[in-house]
């Protein structure tokens, strides 16, 4: 029989203790998400993100995990799993989860580089213009160019002197149009508006997901206020279709109450088979920081037909 005395066991637990450590400042990851419900009802269902009459979703409801890991003074793996999670209706039983970000790569002292699904560059410059993000009234309704796709490398810089630069590589044989395409974004000030009051942002994006497009994004934040703006220019890759979007956002925070407001227009009919207007409005109800009620009207305009949706929604970010 192993007789354990003290000293034994205490420069044992002191070992366990000690690899714990440089486990947790080797690998650091996090488990996060967002739970969402919404009661909406929508008049015709030609509207992305909506079906016709009175429905209970759990729209863009995720779970994932990220992290990184340290290899040596220079080097960090990084790393996304992230997937949609659905649910609400029977059918959803079958699939319940779709992919989203999700990635492998490196970072250190040049920048960090990413390969998988992931956000293009040229949608990650949108930044806080869109007010109502992930919802019916999402710019991605009427302005093209807002996509995550697979098989892609990503590179992003570290910040110098307050601008960034990023880019988004798809090779030619997993790209949708058989040719290589990619996406380059440079932006000056804080996208998330954290660390400056303001952001305006340059991209392009050229033949990914069928399209070539140019746009200028820019939000400002002075104590209350928020605004937000973009322009785009758009074509087809087939040079059918080519055309122009714009977008206008207002929000103003009283308290815990934030109203807001969004205008969207484009007329490339890339995104909607023609030109598309929407104009849609809310109010948020602001408990923390993770936990928000919002209500909010939306009304979609396009040649051949209308549409609108009322919508009542709680979400909580963990």
């Amino acid at each position: 029989m192993i007789k354990f005395t003290h000293p034994y066991i205490l420069l044992t637990s002191m070992s366990g203790l000690a690899i714990c450590s440089y486990s947790a400042q080797a690998a650091e990851y996090a488990v996060y998400g967002k739970a969402e419900v919404q009661i909406a009802n929508t008049d015709t269902g030609i509207m992305r993100y909506a079906e016709e009459g009175t429905q209970i979703e759990a729209p863009f409801s995720r779970i994932g995990i990220k992290g990184d890991h340290t290899l040596n003074e220079y080097l960090s793996v990084v790393f996304k799993y992230e997937v949609q999670v659905k649910g609400f209706e029977e059918d959803d039983t079958d699939e319940p989860f779709t992919a989203r970000n999700t990635y492998l790569g490196l970072k250190g002292a040049f920048g960090e580089v990413v390969v998988g699904r992931n956000d293009t560059r040229f949608k990650y410059s949108e930044g806080k213009v869109d007010n109502f993000n992930e919802t019916q009234g999402d710019i991605s309704q009427v302005i093209a160019g807002q996509d995550r796709l697979g098989d892609t490398l990503t590179y992003t810089s570290k910040y110098w002197y307050n601008a960034q630069f990023s880019f988004t590589y798809a090779p030619k044989d997993d790209n949708k149009d058989n040719e290589a395409g990619f996406a380059a974004t440079l932006i000056y000030g804080d996208r998330n508006l954290s660390n400056t009051a303001y952001y305006i942002t340059l991209s392009h994006v050229e033949s990914l997901n069928n399209i070539t497009a140019s746009r200028i994004a820019g939000a400002y934040k002075f104590e209350q206020l928020q605004l937000g703006a973009l322009y785009q220019h758009s074509e087809s890759e087939d040079g059918i279709k080519s055309g122009n979007g714009y977008v206008v956002s207002l929000s103003y925070t009283l308290d815990k109450w934030v109203p807001k407001i969004q205008f969207a227009k484009d007329d490339s009919a890339l995104r909607q088979a023609s030109d598309a207007t929407q104009w849609t409005t809310g109010l948020d109800y602001v408990f923390d920081k993770q936990t928000t009620a919002y209500l909010l009207y939306t009304d979609l305009n396009l040649e051949e037909q209308d549409d609108s949706s009322v919508a009542l929604g709680l979400k909580y970010k963990f």
